[in-house]
């Protein structure tokens, strides 16, 4: 569900299970028909560039948690200091505040082929007290994703495109130590959905969603999200969730003004 008390959003769409989360393609993925073009997303200036802001909220019965025993893993005495009195380490399938506000909601405009500048590098994703922090981001497609580690214990982190119940490997991080940083590119050939696991440790989880161009962020604790110098026009707003699937809808937005957005995102999209 989408609402835009300025009249901004035309329509939306629900995409639900892995079905869903394809429709990525069509809008990330425009820039797979070649050899990661770098010449695919183009720099220009954004005289009057319109900014869209907005809350993702959320609808519905909590996913129930995932828990995992720390014995599962490795260097169990190290990571317990995750794990519960029960030595289950507890993932939360959601992280919602007491307003319902959706934390970890990739909030992105697809087709956008030109605008403003990229980010001067790629996204950090590091292994800390036996966790990805952060645990979803995004990156630009042909940037590299640096993965860090401050725990004192090895970790070893591999990448997979994910799609649904299949996955395709595409790095791997080995050994890495406290202060120690790889980097690797993100590539993708179909989905835009990265993976990040430890071979040590089954609860580690982290995801990152690959973009076609910089207009991608990620909400707070509190569903917010901002998107700035965007070129007015009419977008495609996708927002996307590890667990929650996909939601997209279409966004007007005008030069020199601030849209304001709302979303809602229900287990109805979770994938099976």
């Amino acid at each position: 569900m989408v609402n835009n008390g300025e009249g901004g959003v035309e329509r939306s769409t629900w995409a639900q299970g892995w079905k869903g989360i394809r429709l990525l393609v069509a809008g990330i993925g425009v820039m797979l028909s070649g050899p990661l073009l770098a010449g695919a997303y183009e720099e220009v200036p954004i005289p009057q560039g319109a900014s869209l802001v907005g809350t993702v909220k959320f609808s519905g019965t909590r996913p129930e948690s995932l828990r995992y025993n720390v014995k599962m893993g490795s260097n169990p005495e190290y990571c317990k200091i995750r794990a519960d009195e029960k030595g289950d380490v507890v993932v939360p399938q959601v992280q919602v505040s007491a307003a319902h506000e959706l934390a970890e909601v990739v909030v992105f405009l697809q087709e956008v082929e030109k605008g403003k500048a990229l980010p001067p590098e790629g996204p950090k994703v590091e292994v800390d007290l036996c966790r990805f922090a952060p645990h979803v981001t995004t990156g630009v497609m042909g940037q590299s994703l640096r993965v860090g580690s401050q725990d004192s214990i090895l970790h070893q982190v591999r990448g997979w495109e994910y799609m649904g119940k299949n996955r395709l490997p595409t790095f791997m991080a080995s050994n890495l130590k406290a202060g120690a940083e790889q980097a690797v590119p993100l590539q993708v050939k179909r989905s835009g959905i990265l993976q990040l696991t430890c071979d040590q440790h089954r609860f580690m989880e982290g995801w990152v969603l690959v973009t076609a161009n910089p207009y991608a962020t990620v909400t707070d604790q509190q569903g917010r999200f901002s998107l700035t110098d965007i070129p007015p026009g009419t977008h495609t707003l996708g927002a996307w969730h590890p667990v929650l699937g996909y939601q997209e809808a279409k966004v007007t937005v005008t030069a020199g003004h601030q849209t304001s957005v709302t979303l809602t995102m229900t287990p109805a999209t979770a994938q099976k």
